[in-house]
């Protein structure tokens, strides 16, 4: 499968926007035909080299609406809306990206009006358009355009505070600063504080372990250290029930729930220590569960080295490394533990097979499956179902792409990934991987879930 770039000219295709319902096409409004894809050319597509230019500066993309490229004819919307107008918002709801427009649509049934707004010339007007049933597809019902992304490149020190309210909305440290940022919609806002060495998000928030204070954490950008209660909890062994406590916070891994997810040391007893999962609430600084994570079958013992929250928040994936005898962590992930807010799981790879990748693994395609990052001769990125084990080739690239590719995120919907190259990242979405949208241009990303380098 070939790679687009950015580098180079970026063709606009396009589908008309579609969108699922429940009930047949309405009687009052005749169904138009749809064209298997459209290649538009009444607005010509952004130029993107110019709009984000190579001169060593970071430029962040900022959705700013929907720009429209073309109507179908025989749609409501050919009456009221044409090629150059930009979208704002649809039923008081931002759209901010061509992605956010398609969840405002989702499930609305043919005949449904819906009131967008949108400026034409710089001219802000609003319009009430009823969604049209398509011919031969009994269900769907579309607005009947075609669109774009309308983006502006931004320096990352011009973004001002914005809302994000956004379940798929992540932090993210650009040149040394931190940000939450919504992929699909193309929103961005600064976070305060400064970044330390390993945090998670949970909720609008963002923690560390505080440095020195073997038992506290951190909220970046708050002022005081949170002492947390170390217990004891009750852990539940096939040998019976004992309490344990926290000895020792190393780092936090991820969250689930409102839960973080810390690695470190539980304690059973004098001199009895094991590295293990912490369930924190740190609203109440409380140690709600340990999960002591054993051995090894070489005898030595596992420890949390990251993990991956999923798109519902209801499970995480913490990734295990094996510790050698000295204490040192192997570079090879070894195993997996996937586990739920109650600190219910399983050790081992899930699935009905017994072959789960041992690094690669960048996050959670959907709330079902993760995708990870294997070089078979060139670099691929591969879904891996948990529930059937079974793995999926999403895309592959060149042995010339592999020299800048760094890595490939998924968003978590199950159609988008975000591409980070040397000097440019991009959202793909994989079901039309020729509609690729910029993120940023030059600038050195770095992912917080994981805090692997982007």
């Amino acid at each position: 499968m070939s790679v687009m770039r950015f580098g180079s000219a970026v063709p606009v295709v396009a589908l008309a926007l579609m969108v699922s319902a429940c009930s047949q096409p309405s009687p009052e409004l005749p169904p138009v035909g749809v064209p298997a894809e459209v290649v538009p050319d009444v607005v010509n597509p952004t130029d993107v080299d110019q709009l984000f230019p190579f001169d060593g500066g970071c430029r962040l993309a900022i959705g700013t609406g929907v720009r429209v490229l073309d109507v179908l004819d025989g749609t409501a919307a050919s009456e009221m809306l044409r090629p150059g107008d930009i979208l704002t918002a649809v039923d008081g709801v931002a759209v901010s990206s061509r992605e956010i427009l398609l969840g405002v649509l989702d499930d609305r049934r043919a005949g449904e009006e819906v009131v967008v707004e949108a400026t034409r010339v710089g001219a802000p007007f609003t319009a009430s358009i009823s969604l049209s049933p398509v011919a031969g597809q009994p269900g769907r019902a579309i607005l009947g355009i075609i669109t774009e992304t309308r983006l502006e490149a931004v320096r990352p020190a011009s973004l001002s505070d914005a809302v994000i309210d956004d379940r798929l909305a992540r932090p993210v440290i650009v040149d040394g600063w931190i940000y939450r940022y919504v992929p699909l919609g193309a929103v961005w806002t600064p976070y305060p504080g400064a970044p330390t060495e390993q945090m998670a998000g949970l909720g609008s928030d963002i923690y560390a372990v505080a440095a020195g204070e073997p038992l506290s954490l951190i909220r970046v950008g708050g002022e005081e250290p949170i002492a947390v209660d170390p217990g004891p909890v009750v852990y539940e062994s096939p040998g019976g029930d004992f309490e344990v406590v926290a000895s020792g916070f190393d780092e936090v891994v991820g969250s689930v729930g409102r839960l973080l997810l810390i690695a470190g040391e539980a304690e059973a007893g004098p001199g009895d220590t094991a590295p293990a999962v912490h369930g924190v609430n740190p609203v109440t600084a409380s140690v709600e569960w340990i999960r002591v994570l054993g051995l090894s079958d070489a005898g030595n013992p596992l420890a949390a080295a990251d993990a991956f929250r999923s798109p519902s928040g209801d499970r995480a994936m913490v990734a295990l490394v094996e510790h050698d005898a000295t204490g040192s962590a192997s570079s090879e992930l070894f195993n997996y533990y996937l586990v739920d807010e109650e600190g219910e799981g399983v050790v081992g790879p899930p699935g009905i097979d017994q072959f789960f990748p041992t690094t690669g693994v960048t996050g959670w395609y959907d709330d079902d499956s993760l995708i990870y990052v294997v070089d078979f001769e060139v670099p691929q990125v591969a879904r891996w179902s948990l529930g059937t084990g079974e793995h999926t080739l999403l895309r592959s690239y060149t042995a010339e792409d592999a020299v800048s590719l760094r890595t490939v995120l998924p968003v978590g919907d199950g159609e988008h990934v975000v591409e980070v190259w040397d000097s440019e990242v991009s959202l793909i979405d994989l079901n039309r991987p020729e509609l690729t949208r910029l993120i940023s241009r030059g600038c050195r990303h770095v992912s917080i879930e994981g805090m692997g380098s982007a």
